[in-house]
């Protein structure tokens, strides 16, 4: 029997999870505190959309995001390959949301049907960011926005990680991505106006020193110097658009 591979190990871990846990937090994968951090460093760079716009929120979870979209005015869909996940989502959510069961890679619907979309918390369950990169790009209008957070290769701690797996001789259980290579493959994929947010998130042990880390002088001087922003964010958040041509 052929051993299962990386991306199904963790299609079967959010089944699980979305079966077992009931809070958006570990149906997701994160501490609560962890996902808080997250959600505020969205809402605070998103520049929002035109009331009503349809937006896709894939790799939605128990919906955390989704009805953040949905409370801004905009439609948005929710999507997960986790059927106990979107059956969460949809019980705690407005019923005018709508929910679907799909993969980032491979996605049921039309191309350039969506003038957002957002895709969270997904990049280091798949074996590359290739085929979910160029899907999204492809279901997005022209000049529609994409929002993609992925785990930063290049943080302090996930070096640590690395190297640890490296001398026990293990796998790493996710994938890390590097922002730089991350942007390059959107440019080559059709995105234009590409920003990178970084996105600092202290241990659940120290997270009430995490008000401190988001206060805006913080937040202003990682900005400009990202030789210091990068050792310190476990993830990162870049935002673009679909080129118009």
């Amino acid at each position: 029997m052929p051993r299962p591979t990386f991306e199904e190990i963790w299609r079967k871990r959010f089944t699980e999870r979305g079966r077992v846990y009931d809070d958006d937090a570990a149906i997701a994968g994160w501490t609560e505190s962890g996902l808080e951090v997250r959600l505020r460093h969205f809402q605070r760079v998103w520049p929002g959309d035109t009331a009503g716009a349809r937006w896709l929120d894939v790799g939605c979870g128990a919906g955390s995001y989704t009805r953040y979209l949905a409370s801004q005015g905009v439609a948005p869909l929710g999507v997960d390959y986790s059927l106990p996940s979107l059956q969460k989502a949809r019980s705690r959510s407005d019923a005018s949301i709508p929910w679907l069961v799909g993969d980032a890679t491979q996605l049921p619907l039309r191309p350039a049907s969506v003038d957002g979309v957002m895709c969270f918390g997904v990049m280091q369950a798949l074996s590359g960011p290739d085929r979910a990169v160029h899907e999204l790009l492809a279901l997005t209008r022209p000049g529609g926005q994409i929002w993609i957070d992925a785990l930063n290769r290049h943080a302090l701690t996930t070096v640590l990680n690395r190297l640890r797996a490296r001398l026990r001789r293990r796998p790493l259980g996710l994938r890390y991505d590097s922002p730089a290579q991350l942007i390059r493959l959107l440019r080559a994929a059709g995105a234009t106006e590409i920003r990178l947010y970084w996105v600092p998130i202290l241990p659940g042990s120290l997270r009430r020193f995490q008000p401190w880390l988001e206060s805006r002088p913080v937040r202003g001087l990682l900005a400009h110097l990202p030789w210091l922003a990068s050792p310190l964010s476990h993830a990162f958040l870049i935002a673009a658009r679909k080129a118009d041509h």
